[in-house]
């Protein structure tokens, strides 16, 4: 298996996402401490006064980590065939889920939309180009 220089893109937008992760951990663990949420208590229960304000941000971190497994596979797979792409795709991954934090954190469930987009705009281009390398890998269409 031979990598096209440009794979180097793709290296770097993955690195990226773990900037997001750590920023949203990072998010998380200040909440615990201001919230007094402690381990191993993933989320603050019904009872807790600030039990909103911390799930929410909790919740924005929680929602990067089910889809970061995903997008980080498809974003390899699509590179070794379409490297530029796939790395703006996982640029827009990662801009779009720190924005997604942020806004759950400040604004609540309504404050996910923006950041989501953002996301979406990386994470389904990825899903749907997937078919196409699967594809172009068998020789069943021509590659570019």
């Amino acid at each position: 298996l031979t990598f096209p220089k440009e794979f180097g893109y793709v290296v770097l937008s993955l690195s990226g996402t773990w900037i997001a992760n750590y920023y949203l951990q990072m998010r998380v663990m200040r909440a615990r401490k201001l919230y007094d949420v402690q381990y191993p208590l993933l989320y603050a229960d019904e009872s807790h006064a600030n039990r909103d304000g911390f799930n929410c941000i909790q919740r924005g971190h929680q929602n990067f980590l089910e889809s970061w497994g995903p997008s980080s596979v498809l974003m390899v797979v699509n590179g070794i065939l379409l490297p530029k792409t796939s790395a703006v795709c996982g640029a827009l991954i990662t801009v779009g889920r720190i924005i997604y934090g942020i806004g759950y954190a400040l604004k609540g469930p309504d404050g996910r939309v923006p950041g989501a987009m953002i996301a979406h705009l990386g994470d389904f281009p990825l899903f749907l180009l997937s078919f196409y390398t699967g594809a172009a890998m068998l020789g069943w269409v021509k590659k570019n």
